[in-house]
């Protein structure tokens, strides 16, 4: 008669250690929870030391800022106080990029001198190349 009964084969495992893996990510996530809210306790302080810095007596009440007091570059408004050391700070960008702009355009299209003691003069960009074409580029001697 035949054996209908099946025995139970032992079961190998696939090898892997699952506890160094959990204590990994339960590390991990304690790691990341701490480094929050230390972060949270450091803004926190931040916020009340900012809110209660005395000024310096030495310091001038600055009761409005203007802008066109300080400047950075000719022409181009920043802020600060007239009688102190100018903070240069830029408070109209798109009036400075225009102003940079227009002053690079007209250094590219009109003449002008770069050194007049040495006899060195600024020509069109145009003008240039059309001297270039007629011209021809510099050729070295052999």
């Amino acid at each position: 008669m035949a054996d209908t009964k099946h025995h139970a084969a032992p079961v190998e495992g696939d090898g892997i250690k699952y506890t160094g893996i959990v204590w990994f990510v339960v590390i991990l996530t304690v790691t990341t929870l701490v480094c929050q809210l230390l972060m949270w306790v450091l803004l926190r302080a931040f916020q009340h030391q900012s809110s209660t810095v005395a000024a310096s007596p030495l310091m001038p009440v600055v009761t409005e800022r203007q802008a066109g007091e300080g400047r950075v570059y000719p022409d181009v408004s920043a802020v600060g106080l007239a009688t102190g050391p100018q903070p240069n700070l830029l408070v109209n960008e798109p009036l400075n990029l225009a102003t940079f702009r227009a002053q690079e355009e007209e250094k590219l299209t009109t003449y002008g001198w770069v050194d007049r003691n040495a006899g060195v003069v600024r020509i069109p960009v145009e003008r240039a190349k059309d001297l270039l074409l007629e011209r021809g580029l510099p050729v070295r001697g052999k």
